[in-house]
């Protein structure tokens, strides 16, 4: 049949001539299209223009023949094209609006190609069967070259519904991406949706209510504008550097690398900062994330170890800097879930900031270490200002303190409280026969025996040469006076060991309870004083209570 053909009868007319020229532009656009830097859909988006060249040309063939039989062949050579342009331009839309860089599979082309080439071989093979075009197919008058008024049979319509499935999934992505984008990126999409509109309003009208051009099919000369709105796009609006999402201004204009890989771990997209870092200028695209230069490896340990993490803060160190790293999935919304398409990787180095931080620490230890020295250092300095030195027992600084602090707890909780004057006798004449020295000697020995029989709540003072005052708050009068008695005769009964020799010591003791009539320090210091005084009148080695001289009668000092 080409042979037939080739030999019968054919003309250049205006139709031909623009037919032509439409198929000349799609390959200078296609040219231009290969010398562009990679861009989601490129594969499909070239394979689109071979499929648009065979329809645009077997169009051109079919108008340039008279023959009636002619025409008819080239009609049937052009299913190839019809089928696959909308193939090939919902392929292209789907991967260019979800960002998709991988190309497409020759196992996925191949499987999309046998459809096609069924219907193709069904339309060749029509004079056989007639279920493509119907017997009534002939030319619209007996001019000749006249046009072919086509009788569509069901094989034809078969094939029309597999091509509008394709066109109804091209409207509806585009759609979708306009409605869903705002500003530049929804007049980008909208863009699409005039585009892809255009050669399906045509052929519908030429299918379904029987509208031509010169006698033709007009879908072919639609492409015209295709061509004029995609040189548009390309030159007024940079179609392919705005890309879905904004390439050039989030990751060429970040000063921080940038790096997307897809689910292989391969580096499809890199920005400026991370090439430079890298010290790449060509052939990176493709290159495995573990092979890539200076930080690669760690970011794919990095990745490993949270595998699980959607978006990930992270601190890495490689190459001896230190970088905070963020991880985002991309992910597209499937009916079943989200699909994962890859991943974009922010890296950011933060040694310098990492190193203040780390001065900046050991400024802070080293000020806490201070720190810990001045409150040790104060700490000491209250004990020594509220201890007395010689037996270490608290001084009459801390005496106010103490009992104001104990005398709102036992008020509060209505308990009694007990004070007790306690004086060594015979003190000065034990100083002037054996020295001051072993007069410390016992002192301190007398101190550490008083806290020896202390409890927890209590607190005994040095408040003179040789005075002590024991303050016993929740002890009544028979519990103080038992306890103070214990002490009394305990010391008694043994000698204290001074570096003099052993030395047998006694003590006085005057104790005064809280009452009404004594409710203050002032007041219970005076009647621990009286009673002490009648101790040391009776005899010394003894203790005397401030309520049994009030009993007695006993006169003050």
């Amino acid at each position: 049949m080409i042979q037939a053909c080739t030999a019968s009868a054919w003309s250049i007319s205006a139709p031909v001539w623009l037919t032509l020229l439409v198929c000349i532009g799609v390959l200078l656009l296609a040219r231009w299209v290969t010398r562009q830097r990679d861009f989601p859909g490129r594969g499909s988006f070239l394979l689109l223009h071979l499929a648009s060249l065979w329809w645009m040309g077997s169009a051109a063939l079919e108008m340039s023949f008279f023959s009636a039989e002619c025409k008819m062949f080239w009609a049937g050579m052009a299913w190839p094209g019809i089928l696959f342009t909308p193939t090939f331009w919902a392929i292209f839309l789907w991967q260019y609006v979800n960002s998709m860089h991988a190309p497409l599979a020759r196992k996925s082309i191949l499987g999309l190609a046998i459809v096609p080439l069924l219907i193709w071989g069904l339309a060749l093979s029509n004079p056989w069967h007639g279920l493509f075009y119907g017997a009534g197919s002939a030319p619209i008058n007996d001019s000749l070259g006249a046009p072919v008024r086509y009788e569509h049979g069901p094989l034809f319509y078969a094939a029309t519904v597999y091509v509008y499935l394709f066109m109804a999934f091209c409207m509806g992505v585009v759609t979708r991406a306009a409605a869903l984008s705002q500003g530049l990126h929804r007049r980008h999409y909208l863009a699409f949706v005039l585009v892809t509109a255009v050669p399906w309003v045509a052929n519908i009208s030429y299918v379904a209510f029987g509208r031509t051009l010169f006698g033709f099919d007009p879908t072919p000369f639609s492409f015209a504008f295709t061509l004029v709105a995609f040189s548009w796009l390309i030159v007024g609006v940079r179609l392919f550097d705005l890309l879905p999402v904004a390439r050039h201004l989030l990751l060429e204009a970040l000063l921080d690398p940038v790096l997307v890989i897809d689910p292989g771990q391969r580096v499809i997209e890199a920005n400026p900062a991370a090439l430079k870092l890298a010290g790449l200028q060509q052939g990176w695209q493709g290159r495995a994330l573990q092979q890539w230069p200076v930080f690669g490896a760690d970011l794919q340990a990095l990745m490993q170890a949270h595998a699980s993490e959607q978006e990930l803060p992270l601190t890495m160190t490689s190459a001896a800097r230190y970088y905070e790293v963020r991880v985002r999935a991309i992910e597209r919304a499937t009916r079943h879930g989200a699909a994962l398409l890859g991943h974009m990787i922010y890296v950011r180095d933060v040694t310098q900031r990492h190193l203040s931080e780390l001065k900046l620490a050991e400024a802070l230890a080293l000020s806490e270490e201070r720190l810990r020295t001045i409150s040790s250092l104060h700490e000491q300095l209250r004990e020594q200002a509220l201890c007395d030195p010689l037996t270490g027992l608290y001084n009459r600084r801390y005496l106010d303190e103490f009992f104001a602090r104990e005398l709102a707890r036992v008020q509060r909780d209505q308990l009694p409280l007990a004070v007790a004057l306690i004086d060594l006798d015979h003190f000065k004449l034990l100083n002037d026969e054996c020295g001051h020295l072993v007069g410390d000697d016992v002192l301190k020995a007398v101190a550490q025996h008083l806290l020896d029989n202390l409890r927890s709540t209590d607190a005994v003072f040095r408040i003179g040469g040789e005075e002590f005052l024991l303050i016993m708050p929740g002890a009544d009068p028979d519990e103080a006076r038992s306890r103070l008695q214990t002490i009394c005769s305990q010391l008694a009964s043994r000698e204290v060991a001074t570096r003099g020799g052993n030395q047998r010591v006694t003590l006085s003791a005057g104790v005064a309870y809280l009452s009404t009539r004594r409710h203050g320090l002032d007041e219970l210091l005076h009647a621990a004083d009286e009673a002490l005084y009648q101790a040391k009148h009776k005899g010394r080695n003894r203790v005397c209570s401030a309520d049994d001289l009030a009993e007695n009668g006993h006169p003050s000092r």
